[in-house]
């Protein structure tokens, strides 16, 4: 079988590109003929492994250049890049005759299925439909941003499947018939579960407003005092560092609050925690929770849209917070820090809860979606 996909770029460090390599990685040993089509890549190199069979292939449009031009270019360019994308993209695929060709839902979405060179086409969202108001912008902007939101569906319409990460966004999509549910594989390899002895509690993510990393800084500071013996760790990075670096200074927890910026070994950072903690504003999945788990990490998370509802269950393998309410946040972190019996017996079945998100079970999934879709 012959498969491609479409994304951006993968030279950044992101849950989606860690999430699309590994698939391409995984497909490759299944015996499958796998490219990967970028606008962005501009020659830099993938961030993460990359199986030397994956076929790369850039068509050096370069989206990303159109954020830093003025709102006249912006709009010259927009159709620009736009004519060109499809005109280059067309080419290739008719050169490579795929039988499937995968949009991970950015600028190739709306052209993708307008090109014909024989192949099955998928929409693969790692995002949720709630995020579109918390992205969208102000001014004439938002007046863009509404019009598009209210062509989604025609757009989606168009592919033979759309793929989404969780049964709670697939519910924000009713009005379609192409749905089909398939969560995120966990690619990190686990050789044991954690101690949960370690007076470590830990998150990951970027630095940035999405992952409300302030909320959880915030939340410690309620219990810093009664449990000095513990530090929290940031693991992550972005552009809200300063901002972070001084809440934590303001509120007088340098020396228990780390921001331990970006790290490739996250099987080390997730076996040395006892207890993951996210509070995301929105997400598509997050897939750090799956990763905590495979850990044997009990996790406490906001009741984010959406991913946390889907993963974990409540009391069980760890704690659903709702409302965003930071101090039942502290409540429950300092319930996992104080009563080890607890913490032992949810991180257990955290990683038993895990085991449904293997490599193995998922891409067996998506593997027989490629084969319903080319039959049909």
């Amino acid at each position: 079988m012959k498969i491609i996909y479409c994304v951006p770029s993968l030279c950044h460090l992101g849950g989606l590109e860690r999430i699309v390599c590994h698939k391409m990685n995984l497909l490759v040993k299944r015996g499958h003929e796998v490219s990967v089509i970028t606008t962005d890549q501009n020659g830099r190199p993938c961030y993460f492994d990359l199986n030397n069979s994956v076929k790369c292939y850039d068509l050096g449009i370069n989206y990303e250049a159109n954020r830093k031009r003025s709102l006249v270019k912006k709009a010259f360019y927009f159709f620009y890049n736009r004519y060109q994308h499809k005109k280059r993209l067309e080419k290739l695929l008719q050169s490579l005759r795929a039988d499937i060709v995968i949009s991970t839902f950015f600028n190739e979405m709306s052209i993708l299925p307008l090109i014909k060179d024989g192949s099955k086409k998928i929409l693969e969202f790692h995002f949720n439909k709630q995020m579109f108001k918390y992205i969208r912008r102000t001014g004439l902007q938002g007046w863009l941003d509404d019009i598009s939101y209210k062509r989604l569906d025609r757009h989606v319409r168009k592919f033979s499947r759309f793929v989404v990460l969780t049964q709670e966004d697939a519910d924000n999509w009713t009005e379609l018939n192409n749905m089909v549910v398939i969560p995120n594989i966990c690619s990190l390899k686990f050789g044991c579960r954690a101690s949960l002895t370690n007076h470590r509690v830990m998150t990951v993510g970027r630095y940035e407003y999405p992952k409300g990393f302030e909320r959880l800084i915030d939340a410690w500071s309620l219990i810093a005092r009664d449990v000095d013996d513990w530090t929290l760790h940031i693991v992550g990075e972005g552009s809200l560092r300063p901002d972070l670096t001084e809440q934590i200074r303001k509120k007088g927890l340098e020396h228990s609050i780390f921001l331990d910026g970006a790290t490739k070994d996250m099987v080390s950072e997730y076996l040395n925690s006892s207890i993951a903690v996210f509070t995301s504003r929105y997400e598509g999945f997050l897939l750090a929770i799956i990763e905590a788990e495979s850990a044997g990490v009990p996790v406490v998370s906001f009741e984010t849209p959406c991913g946390p509802k889907d993963i974990i269950r409540n009391g069980e393998d760890g704690f659903l917070i709702f409302n965003e309410d930071i101090h039942l946040l502290a409540e429950k972190i300092r319930l996992l820090i104080q009563k080890e019996d607890l913490r032992m017996c949810m991180g257990k079945k955290a990683y038993i809860n895990s085991q449904k998100y293997t490599e193995k079970e998922i891409i067996t999934q998506w593997i027989s979606l490629f084969e319903q879709v080319i039959k049909e």
